[in-house]
């Protein structure tokens, strides 16, 4: 998967780790949230999720850092 990755995108974008979620927090615009994606993975202050449409799948981000 990570070659793959790398050839379609780049060698940049070839990470560590790959973890796979059922979903991703997003505002109801659809716009992805990568400020709460990175402070859940790194069991940072996550902040106000309120305008979330699926503020249950940061629970699971959140569950993945493996430390």
């Amino acid at each position: 998967m990570k070659n793959e990755i790398a050839k379609e995108m780049g060698k940049p974008f070839k990470s560590k780790e790959i973890y796979f979620v059922s979903d991703l927090p997003k505002t109801r615009n659809g716009k992805v949230m990568r400020r709460i994606i990175k402070n859940a993975f790194l069991q940072n202050e996550i902040g106000d999720i309120s305008r979330l449409v699926n503020p249950k799948c940061v629970e699971e981000i959140f569950a993945l850092n493996i430390t």
